[in-house]
């Protein structure tokens, strides 16, 4: 009798293009939330935020993703949203739930059933905020800072085309958005928990 080692059990094909969808939720980290407006002083104090992921406008993130058998590249947008949860003396209210949108492209490094990302791009904010009891309602979207991640996931194949993934992401992002007779710089940095699936086309 001619014994044999087991042979490893080889792993799906992912390669190619696929599209995503996530769910999720974070953990943000304090940082400094700075506004100006003419005729004030500045405000300036250490910011603590929320995400709030499943009360509208929902947290979620979208990606396009293409596939080598090691390595490949994704365009991600991640709709993050940040509540202020310890309004100060003259911020009333602070929120960017529509959101703190990122855009970044990735590249992807696989290593076993692990990939590892980083990626770079553009936050693309909606503020409304009431400040010095004034509201204000951002008018719409635009480029307002950029934004890096860094993370590590897994992909699970089924049926060869449906993807489940689990992932988490560190994400570092500035953005300048619009407050009544001024503007805040507002800093998002935290852990991204992602949860989500695909279709390989």
């Amino acid at each position: 009798m001619i014994l044999t080692a087991p042979q490893a059990r080889a792993q799906p094909d992912r390669t190619g293009f696929a599209a995503q969808i996530f769910g999720g939720f974070t953990w943000n980290a304090p940082t400094t939330l700075k506004i100006e407006q003419a005729g004030y002083p500045p405000l300036d104090f250490e910011a603590e935020w929320e995400t709030q992921p499943l009360e509208q406008p929902f947290y979620w993130a979208l990606r396009a993703r293409w596939r080598r058998p090691t390595d490949g590249f994704e365009l991600q947008l991640l709709h993050h949203k940040m509540i202020l949860k310890n309004p100060q003396q003259g911020v009333e209210h602070f929120e960017v739930t529509h959101g703190f949108n990122t855009l970044t492209v990735h590249y992807v490094k696989t290593f076993g059933r692990l990939d590892a990302r980083l990626g770079a791009g553009a936050v693309i904010p909606h503020s409304d905020s009431t400040v010095r009891g004034t509201y204000y309602d951002a008018p719409g979207y635009t480029i307002a800072g950029p934004a890096v991640i860094a993370g590590v996931g897994t992909e699970h194949v089924f049926t060869s085309r449906i993807l489940l993934a689990a992932e988490v992401q560190f994400m570092a992002g500035w953005a300048n958005v619009g407050v009544a007779g001024g503007s805040a710089d507002v800093t998002s940095v935290g852990l991204h928990f992602l949860f989500g699936t695909g279709y390989i086309f």
